[in-house]
């Protein structure tokens, strides 16, 4: 066993999966990625088209790479129901459910149970299925969907508006087992896979921590601080030469690893920041930092510089990390989108490692101290009577990137069992990475020249797919938009582009733009100088004060739209 481990991380850690396939059949960008429990043979995949395709990993056909939109791994199902972009999929923990979320406030549960089909059965094409199941709870767009780690029947849900069910599929509608409001939008709420009642949430409002970890059985109807089994500082301090500096990202996720002792929480323009679930401070931070010194969180960005190789950062999209590969490579890796049109995987070291390397002191110290905190980021810990600044392990080295997207990565996802992960992001295409070689193609002396090389993202717009891509209309599923239905005739080199195609390249010239228009955010955009008293403020007004100063929004009209909710604020106080 530990042979073969010692062989596989080997694998990973030199050849940086570059064998890869591509996936193609969707019509435009792919929000979510699941793969089924256990040997993980079914890959779920959903996006802005609306629909769901379940591919067959251990089902492919090399011949159907030269169809312009036919995919090499067979279509078991194109699942339909949603009217607005799908952002969350799960699978159940037995595989007899899919679940999905999506925009249009809706949470479908389908029957699929394909483990228990005879492996040698035929399939002449795709079967199309509606729910079996709908949740219309939700008032606000769904942002994830969370299957229990035990239990088929029940499914976790999270949306913009702030609302967490637990939703239990045997129960008559609208099948609720329980509820739970929080003050702000929820990210992600996931289960821990360990403990069948914990459960991680995100929420932006809580001024002191991204992500909180819950146990359903004690958690209020509607939720604060104080139900709280553990809160994860994220508020951050740096002294830069403008003065001391404060942030407090927005989390947009947070993932667990398969064990349930490690959560990390990945948070616009900042980097992804390793936790153990029992405990508040962080283990580590990853980023690029060191192939990449522009991305440190502490510089100023540097419009004026063509950077093709950018180095990780979030900024412009919502990006879902994942862990993988402890128990087939004996070692821990964590892997997340970039906006540089990448991936990155960083390797976990041993905890007591990451808790060495940790450094804290008081806060008045770390204020006085000529040093600590200069041009680098601290954690502050505010909490339970405690005032320490940490400064985690930077895991500033990835052990390995994945290559070959034209646009920004926002899902990457590791497989359960195989050395492969799945990205996708902007472009219509699932990208399967893999460590070892997987098929003839990757087996020919010319793959290096024939693997898809990572687009450089171009220092002017396309602005004619720009303007398409302004003025086309939004995708309706129908029952013809198959594969296959804009395979030309013609050969390869000679067809016209596929409609899919043009769609592909109006996403990637409209989020090249965007991308353009985020280079000079950073993290410290507005410098605030630290107070002896701000761990003294209202959490509900630091909370407002956060959002008037990380947007870049007029303040004197966002102050008059949240009149209402600060004259509220003031008849609490008067009532206590």
């Amino acid at each position: 066993m530990h042979l073969r481990q010692s062989i596989l991380r080997d694998a990973i850690e030199t050849s940086k999966f570059t064998y890869l396939h591509e996936v193609k059949g969707h019509r435009s960008c792919i929000n979510a990625l699941a793969f089924s429990r256990g040997s993980g043979q079914w890959m779920a995949s959903g996006g802005d088209d609306m629909r769901i395709h379940i591919r067959d990993l251990y089902d492919y056909h090399d011949s159907q790479s030269s169809a312009p939109e036919a995919s090499m791994y067979r279509t078991r199902a194109r699942l339909l129901g949603h009217t607005s972009n799908i952002f969350s999929l799960a699978w159940s923990e037995n595989n007899t459910h899919l679940f999905s979320g999506g925009n249009d406030h809706m949470v479908h549960c389908f029957d699929l149970n394909y483990d228990a089909a005879p492996i040698d059965a035929f399939q002449l094409r795709a079967e199309r299925r509606m729910p079996d199941m709908s949740f219309s709870e939700h008032n606000t767009g769904i942002r994830e969907v969370s299957a229990h780690p035990t239990h088929p029947s029940l499914v976790m849900t999270s949306s913009d508006g702030g609302q967490v069910f637990v939703v239990d599929v045997r129960l008559p509608s609208p099948h609720v087992a329980q509820a739970f409001l929080f003050p702000g939008q929820v990210a992600s709420a996931q289960w821990n896979p360990r403990d069948t009642h914990a459960f991680a949430a995100t929420c932006s409002h809580d001024p002191y921590a991204a992500a909180a970890l819950y146990d359903v059985r004690h958690a209020s109807h509607l939720v604060s601080s104080s139900d709280a089994l553990v809160r994860y500082v994220s508020q951050l301090r740096a002294k830069l030469p403008a003065g001391l500096a404060m942030a407090r990202p927005d989390p947009t996720g947070a993932q667990f690893d398969p064990s349930g002792r490690f959560l990390v929480t990945d948070m616009s323009l900042f980097h992804p920041t390793l936790y153990a679930v029992d405990s508040s401070m962080p283990l580590a931070t990853m980023s690029s930092v060191a192939a990449h010194p522009h991305t440190n969180p502490c510089t100023k960005p540097d419009t004026t510089v063509y950077r093709p190789n950018a180095g990780y950062r979030n900024s412009c999209t919502v990006k879902r990390g994942s862990f993988g590969f402890e128990a087939q490579a004996g070692a821990l890796y964590y892997t997340a989108g970039s906006d540089d049109f990448r991936g990155y995987g960083w390797r976990i070291p041993h905890i007591q490692d990451m808790l060495d390397a940790r450094t804290s002191m008081p806060y008045n110290d770390w204020i006085m101290h000529e040093t600590a905190g200069s041009n680098e980021v601290w954690f502050r810990y505010a909490l339970h009577g405690s005032d320490d600044m940490v400064r985690p392990l930077e895991l500033a080295q990835p052990v390995f990137t994945l290559e070959g997207s034209n646009s920004i990565v926002n899902s990457t996802l590791c497989h359960p069992t195989m050395p492969m992960i799945a990205t996708a992001g902007i472009e219509r295409l699932v990208r399967l990475h893999y460590a070892t070689p997987m098929s003839s193609d990757h087996m020919h002396p010319a793959w290096p020249t024939r693997r898809p090389n990572t687009r450089q993202r171009p220092r002017l717009t396309n602005m004619t797919a720009l303007l398409r891509a302004i003025q086309r209309r939004p995708h309706i599923p129908s029952d013809s938009d198959t594969e296959t239905d804009d395979q030309a005739a013609a050969s390869p080199a000679s067809r016209a582009p596929t409609s899919a195609e043009l769609a592909d390249q109006e996403a990637i010239s409209l989020f090249d733009e965007l991308l353009r228009e985020e280079e000079d955010r950073s993290l410290f955009s507005h410098q605030d100088i630290d107070t002896e008293n701000d761990t003294d403020t209202d959490p509900d007004m630091q909370s407002i004060w956060d959002s008037e100063s990380d947007m870049h929004v007029d303040l004197d009209a966002l102050e008059f739209l949240l009149g209402p909710d600060e004259e509220s604020i003031e008849t609490d106080e008067e009532d206590e």
